[in-house]
């Protein structure tokens, strides 16, 4: 065994108490005599302290806690902390092409990147290519050992990206024997089932420990229609009593039945109308067909719903309301092939180790690797097909409505679920991350730690049932020719039939459920993505003592740290050339290189004085040099003082940067377009602005600047073009985030009271330049700016001859401001009563102020303190622990505060406002039927608590449990 440090005559034994989630004091709160002790290293700092006192809030969720809670992915306990929110999971990924699945946490709710996740103190590869959130699904719970939440900026410690704070995932690091766990979970509604299994083994030997562990995991998914509470159906619809928006009657009303758009069946339809649909449009010249191609009239179900607006909306009569025995012709029907979660597959195997050259040197190694994977049934495509009068496939009845209406053609909506083969999404996600380091003893002050390590992330995505959106379209332009064949027509300008197109094969979609071969071979396709991350570190770290103060050692830090990352993407030729409907992308290859340097500093100040058992000053200096952002820094200045042997006091300052990541930085270009030709330095525009309007003179004068004389208009061949062409893409010309933030926390642990302690931090972040993407709306903002220099002016091109806007950017500029505080609340308390052995635990989260402006701009600024998009006013959980014998009963209650749907309602816009709050209750009992064997059976959501019944939350799976009540069981042997 590695030697340790002989430092001080008095330290700290530490003892994280099995299921107990702790606060950094409630797990160092018992004082020991030594010659020499073993410094530990928390998370939130490098140094080596012999004792948990950090001047950082940090919680501390034991290993066993996970398994308390039948949790078998970590993020779902995270999930459960008042401190962090969901980033990414199954339940909100349903719909994410690139992501299905994926796990990320996110502290404080500033989001996923901007909270580093580490394990063992280390980076850890990213869940998905071009981004530095990582996915937990990589990470086995089986060898956990316990989970460190470091909330506040750490990247003076840590680096870039830990501007919320850090997650640090520690894992056993040997392990003496085998250990089998095997649990499943069976919701009581159908659908959703999780299995896991996990064999973890190891041995210590004289020199050589290590620990491996094989995890495998499967997660159901279940539909939206196999829940009750989402068949009932829920959505606004416009109000038919509202008379005006100052009338005191709400525009929009809670509606409580199955609804389905009024169009797009799988056979086709459509209006045999001119101009906008009104009621009378969708009641009488609304056509669909039969299999067989017979036209007749839509079906609504039980009928359109009533709404006074005559233009149709689609949340109103352009919907019907249906019931099984009466269907109507529509495919998007209520929850129709939607789903809660996406099906989840995941394998991980790991192995620790540590090889001890002598008592002062070790070598330290470690792999990993994860495969997960995603399928998903895609919902079906839906397609708006011109059909021309002079179309070989309309036939009698469709030509005499279109005739009698004076359309030379009309559009033909259709969504098809499998006419072109079954429509699937699957994702293949492989992780591999290995490491090697070295660390030991240099002297009786000083140790350090170094090590090398490599991480890659490869994503295989493949898409089944698609469409080459011309080959369609041609397909179903088919005329009759002069031999009386019917072929794919080829057209000029005007529209006229000038031949036939080679190689086409006709497609007749009216009444369509089934395509021949041939027409498959030309109009359907598969298409693919491949994805590749690579992520390589090396770091190294000394750590000991400079010298003695009358109130104790002055400790220091020294850290060095190398990291390069890689990023391609390589789709196939058809997403390259954006040949697929709706499914394009392009090649990318970003790579960024970080050299970092840090320093830390723990200076005692005071010791046993009068009201200062202990003072102490603790500092961190990082410097980083990015590749593509250049130079930055971070830093971080804390107290830490002991008031009394009760109570203590702690402080924190600090400066921390997130990083744009290589999505932001590399994204390719990828076509999109914005719909009109508005251009605010227009004369008709510019007229239209009000004397006293703020931004007037600023748009004047930077429009001349640009060089657009006063009374400028573009030409009516631009003003008639129609949608404007645009790219999405990244923009290297990013600068780093930078978050200034301070805690101030008070811990008191009261004598008269064993057992028991309290915390409250309040805490604030502030964030400047954070990273916001704008599209078209960047012209506007370009010129209301004071002057032409500002970031919004790159984001689109003017002809230099005319003036005209030739296109514009969508792309990443760092421009936004985000301001959030609040306070925490931690409350522990052990005693013995019932002839056994009571922990409780109380964590609570009070939101103050959750503020963002997208410009900086004092009219762009947001309050969304209280919103139910993760802001609620208070977050709370408890945890009740009764340990007796051999035997465990635990009970865990989730607390969700009222919200409002929007901070700017009035009573003139809906009845649905208000979200109520919302609570949960899990139960668990383990026990040993023998010695070496545990049982588990729990019961999750005990009452079978429903998300809140409004129209965007009642199936909210992201903050709401919409699994339902649910069984546990598991079970555990070492041998």
């Amino acid at each position: 065994m590695l030697k340790k440090l002989n430092l001080v005559t008095a330290g700290i034994q530490v003892a994280l108490v099995a299921g107990a989630v702790s606060s950094s004091v409630a797990v160092a709160n018992e004082q020991t005599e030594a010659k020499s002790v073993e410094r530990i290293q928390v998370t939130g700092s490098r140094i080596k302290r012999v004792n948990l006192t950090s001047p950082t809030p940090v919680t501390v969720i034991g290993g066993v806690e996970l398994e308390n809670q039948g949790i078998t992915n970590v993020n779902d306990l995270l999930a459960e902390m008042p401190q962090a929110t969901v980033g990414l999971s199954p339940e909100n990924t349903t719909n994410y092409i690139y992501a299905s699945g994926l796990n990320t946490t996110d502290l404080r709710g500033l989001g996923s990147e901007r909270t580093l996740v580490l394990v063992n103190g280390r980076r850890f590869v990213p869940g998905s290519v071009g981004d530095t959130a990582v996915d937990l699904n990589n990470i086995p719970t089986s060898i956990i050992e316990r989970v460190e939440i470091a909330t506040g900026g750490a990247a003076a410690v840590y680096g870039a990206d830990a501007v919320a704070g850090v997650v640090n995932i520690i894992t056993k690091k040997s392990f003496d024997g085998v250990e089998v766990d095997v649990s499943t979970v069976k919701p009581e509604q159908s659908g959703g089932e999780e299995y896991f299994f996990s064999i973890t083994g190891g041995q210590e030997l004289e020199k050589l420990s290590f620990i491996t562990s094989l995890n495998y995991t499967k997660n159901e998914s279940y539909a939206k229609l196999d829940r009750d509470f989402f068949k009932r159906g829920m959505r606004s619809i416009s109000n038919p009593k509202n008379t005006s928006g100052s009338d005191g009657i709400p525009a929009d009303i809670e509606f409580n039945h199955p609804t389905a758009l009024g169009y797009y069946s799988e056979r086709g339809d459509f209006f045999a109308w001119k101009g906008t649909k009104t009621r009378e449009a969708f009641e009488n010249n609304h056509f669909t067909f039969d299999e067989d191609g017979t036209m007749r009239p839509f079906d609504y179900g039980l009928g359109l719903i009533d709404d006074p607006n005559p233009a149709i909306s689609k949340r109103a009569a352009g919907r019907y309301t249906y019931d099984e025995a009466n269907p109507g012709d529509a495919i998007f029907r209520h929850g129709y092939k939607d789903y809660f979660r996406t099906p989840l597959e995941r394998m991980i195997g790991t192995l620790y180790g540590t090889y001890e050259l002598n008592d002062e040197h070790a070598l330290t190694f470690d792999a990993t690797y994860s495969k997960t994977e995603a399928t998903t049934e895609s919902s079906p495509a839906f397609f708006s097909h011109t059909i021309r009068r002079d179309s070989a496939f309309v036939n009698d009845a469709m030509g005499k409505v279109m005739d009698d209406a004076g359309l030379d053609s009309v559009t033909l909506y259709q969504a098809n679920e499998n006419l072109w083969g079954d429509r699937k999404y699957n994702q293949e996600r492989e992780v591999f991350r290995s490491s090697i380091g070295a660390e030991g003893i240099i002297n009786d002050d000083w140790s350090y730690s170094t090590y090398f390590q490599f991480g890659r992330i490869e994503q295989d995505t493949l898409w089944t049932g698609e469409v080459y959106k011309n080959n369609l379209a041609y397909a179903i332009d088919s005329v009759v020719d002069d031999n009386g064949q019917v072929v794919c027509a080829t057209r000029d300008a005007d529209g006229n039939v000038t031949g036939a197109r080679e190689g086409c094969v006709p497609f007749n979609p009216m009444g369509a459920t089934s395509a021949t071969q041939e027409q498959l071979g030309y109009i359907s396709t598969t298409a693919t993505r491949f994805a590749r991350h690579d992520q390589a570190v090396f770091g190294a770290t000394v750590d000991g003592v400079l010298f003695e103060l009358p109130a104790g050692y002055v400790s220091a830090a020294f850290t060095a740290e190398h990291r390069r990352e890689v990023a391609k993407i390589r789709p196939s030729e058809n997403m390259e050339l954006g040949l697929i409907k709706g499914n394009s992308s392009l090649p990318m290859d970003g790579e960024i290189e970080v050299k970092e340097l840090s320093a830390e500093i723990s200076v005692p100040l005071l010791m046993d004085e009068f009201l200062a058992t202990d003072l102490t000053f603790e500092g961190a200096y990082r410097y980083m040099d990015y590749s593509v952002t250049g130079g930055d820094d971070a830093w971080k200045l804390a107290l830490n003082w002991g008031v009394t042997d009760e109570l203590r006091v702690r402080l924190n300052r600090s400066k921390s940067v997130r990083a744009p990541n290589l999505g932001d930085l590399f994204t390719p270009n990828s076509k999109t377009y914005s719909s009109g030709r508005a251009d605010i330095c227009r004369a008709d525009s510019i007229a239209e602005l009000s004397d006293d309007y703020k931004y007037r003179n600023n748009i004047i004068n930077n429009c001349q600047a640009a060089g657009l004389a006063a009374g400028w208009m573009p030409s009516d061949e631009w003003l008639s073009g129609g949608s404007l062409p645009g790219y999405i893409q990244g923009n290297t010309e990013l600068k780093n985030e930078v978050s200034n933030d301070y805690t101030i926390g008070v811990i008191y642990t009261p004598e008269f009271v064993e057992g028991l302690d309290l915390t409250v931090d309040y805490w604030s972040f502030e964030i400047d330049g954070a990273i916001e993407y704008f599209g078209r709306d960047s012209i506007k903002l370009c010129y209301e700016a004071s002057s032409l220099d500002n970031p919004f002016c790159g984001n689109f091109v003017r002809n230099k001859d005319t003036g005209e806007i030739e296109n514009f950017y969508s792309r990443p500029i760092n421009a936004a401001q985000i301001t959030k505080k609040g306070m925490d609340f931690e409350s522990a308390y052990k005693f013995d009563a019932l002839n056994g052995e009571f922990a409780l635990k109380l964590t609570a989260t009070y939101l103050i102020e959750d503020n963002q402006n997208s410009t900086g701009r004092a009219e762009d600024f947001r309050n969304y303190m209280g919103e139910t998009d993760d802001a609620p006013r208070w977050k709370g959980r408890f945890s009740a622990l009764y340990t007796h014998d051999d035997s465990a009963y635990v009970v865990t209650v989730n607390y969700r505060h009222s919200t409002v749907e929007d901070n700017e309602w009035t009573p003139e816009d809906n009845n649905f406002n208000a979200v109520s709050s919302y609570t949960t209750v899990d139960f668990m009992y383990k026990t040993y039927l023998v010695e070496d064997l545990q049982l588990r059976v729990g019961i999750n959501n005990v009452f079978d608590r429903e998300p809140p019944r409004t129209p965007y939350t009642y199936d909210d799976g992201e903050f709401f449990d919409v699994k339902g009540r649910r069984l546990s069981l598991g079970m555990k042997y070492n041998f």
